[in-house]
C-alpha cells in the first residue's frame, strides 16, 4: 500500500505578513518592461486547442495603475519536432488567441514575439500530469479553519514538479503551492492549501499542473519576492528584478517579465464542510 507523504509546499496566502513599522524605501523606476503571460494550459479530457497569451508593459512598483496592454505584436508558437506553427491573433486588448493549438506531452515549443522592432523568444517543454485521486480536509491551526489536501500519484523513475492552484471567492488572489517529488518519487503525494478564510461552506476551485524544473524554481522565487517585497502584482517592476525565460534575441540584457510555460493539468472542486 502506498503511503501519503508530506511534500514541501509554499502557499501565497501564508507568505504575506503584516508589519507594524513604516519604512520609506527609495525604489528606482527602471522604466516599462515587456510582460509575457504565456501559460499554455491543457486541461485533461479536453482538446487544448483554445489558448491565450497576454502581453503588456509594466508600471512602476508602487504605481496603482494596471499594466498597459500591448497591441500590434506578432505572436507565434512553433512545435519543434514537426515545425507546426500556431499563430496567436491580436484581439486589440493585450490578448492574443488561437483555436488551433495541438498539445503534445514531451514536445518542445518555441515562442516568438515581434514587438516594436524587437524579437523576443522562449522555449519550453509541455509537461504532463497524472490524475487527482482525491481531496480531503483536516483541522487547521484555529477553530473553524481547515486545510485542504489534494492527493495524486507521482510516476516512478522520473523527476517531477507540480503547481497547485486554489481559487475561491473570499481570496483576492489564488493560493499557489509548488512541489517536487524529491522525497516521494513513485508514491502518492499531495499539495496542501491552508488559509484563515478556509471556513465551512467555502468553495475551492482546484487545479494541479505538471511543470518544468525551471518554472518550479521561477515560481518559488516569485512567491518569495511577492512576500518579502510587499505590494504590487507578480509581474510589476520590483526592487529585486526577476527575469523569466523570455529574452530579447538582440539584447540579452533587456529585462523581460513573465514566463512561457506549457502544462497539462487536472481540475476539481471542493466545498469545505
Amino acid at each position: 500500500m502506498k503511503k501519503s507523504i508530506y511534500i514541501l509546499f509554499i502557499t501565497i496566502s501564508t507568505i504575506f505578513s503584516s508589519c507594524t513599522d513604516v519604512v520609506d524605501v527609495d525604489v528606482p523606476n527602471g522604466g516599462a518592461r515587456l510582460v509575457v503571460e504565456a501559460s499554455i494550459d491543457w486541461e485533461k479530457g479536453t482538446m487544448g486547442n483554445e489558448q491565450t497569451i497576454k502581453l503588456s508593459t509594466s508600471t512602476a512598483f508602487f504605481d496603482s495603475n494596471p499594466n498597459v496592454p500591448v497591441t500590434g505584436a506578432i505572436v507565434i508558437v512553433t512545435k519543434e519536432n514537426d515545425g507546426t506553427q500556431f499563430i496567436f491573433l491580436d484581439q486589440n486588448n493585450g490578448e492574443y488567441t488561437t483555436t488551433t493549438f495541438v498539445p503534445e506531452i514531451g514536445a518542445v515549443y518555441n515562442l516568438s514575439i515581434v514587438y516594436n522592432g524587437e524579437t523576443y523568444a522562449a522555449s519550453e517543454t509541455l509537461v504532463g500530469f497524472t490524475e487527482i485521486n482525491s481531496v480531503a480536509q483536516e483541522d487547521g491551526f484555529n477553530e473553524d479553519e481547515y486545510r485542504v489536501r489534494v492527493l495524486f500519484d507521482d510516476p516512478a523513475d522520473e523527476v517531477n514538479y507540480y503547481l497547485g492552484e486554489f481559487i475561491q471567492e473570499n481570496l483576492a488572489v489564488p493560493s499557489l503551492a509548488s512541489v517536487r517529488d524529491e522525497f516521494v518519487n513513485g508514491n502518492e503525494a499531495f499539495v496542501l492549501h491552508f488559509d484563515e478564510k478556509n471556513v465551512p461552506g467555502t468553495e475551492v476551485d482546484i487545479k494541479v499542473f505538471g511543470i518544468s524544473e525551471d518554472f518550479y524554481f521561477y515560481i518559488e522565487q516569485l512567491i518569495q519576492l511577492s512576500g518579502t517585497q510587499g505590494g504590487g502584482g507578480p509581474f510589476q517592476t520590483t526592487p529585486a528584478q526577476l527575469k523569466g525565460n523570455c529574452v530579447n534575441i538582440n539584447d540579452s540584457n533587456e529585462e523581460v517579465l513573465g514566463y512561457f510555460r506549457l502544462s497539462q493539468f487536472a481540475r476539481t472542486n471542493y466545498t469545505i464542510e
